[in-house]
C-alpha cells in the first residue's frame, strides 16, 4: 500500500516530539547549572572582595568594627546581612618581622533556584600586611 505525499510526514512528527520529551530534561538541567554555578561564582568574588577590604582596613586601622563595615562596602552585589567576619589571626602583632592581618568572610545563604540543594556556604580569606 502506498501512502499519498500529504501522509508521509505524520510518523516522523510523532518520532520528533518523542526526541524532544527525551532531549528537553537534559537541556533544562544544564540551563539550571549554568545559572547556578555562575550565581555562587558570583557570590564567591564578592565574597573574596569583602575579605581583602576587611584585611586591608584591619591592618591599617586595627579596629574590628570599621573593618566590618568596609568588608560590607566591599561586596555591594551581595546581600551583606548573610556575612560572618572572622579577625581571630587579624591582631597585627609587633613581633614578627612581617605580621599581617589576616580575615576569614563566610557567607550563608541559599542558593538561587534550589535545583541542587538550598544552602549555599561560600568562604573567602584576605590577609594584608600589617600598617599598609
Amino acid at each position: 500500500m502506498k501512502l499519498s505525499p500529504r501522509n508521509q510526514g505524520d510518523g516522523e512528527r510523532g518520532a520528533v516530539a518523542v526526541e524532544f520529551a527525551l532531549v528537553a530534561p537534559i537541556l533544562i538541567a544544564l540551563i539550571i547549572a549554568i545559572v547556578e554555578f555562575s550565581n555562587a561564582y558570583n557570590i564567591q568574588v564578592s565574597v573574596t572582595q569583602a575579605s581583602r577590604e576587611a584585611a586591608r582596613t584591619m591592618a591599617i586601622t586595627k579596629d574590628a568594627t570599621k573593618a566590618t563595615a568596609a568588608g560590607k562596602a566591599g561586596a555591594p552585589s551581595i546581600n551583606t546581612g548573610l556575612l560572618a567576619f572572622d579577625f581571630s589571626a587579624a591582631s597585627c602583632p609587633a613581633a614578627t618581622p612581617t605580621p599581617n592581618a589576616s580575615v576569614t568572610v563566610t557567607y550563608t545563604g541559599t542558593s538561587l533556584t534550589g535545583f541542587f540543594g538550598s544552602s549555599l556556604v561560600l568562604k573567602g580569606k584576605g590577609s594584608m600586611q600589617c600598617g599598609g
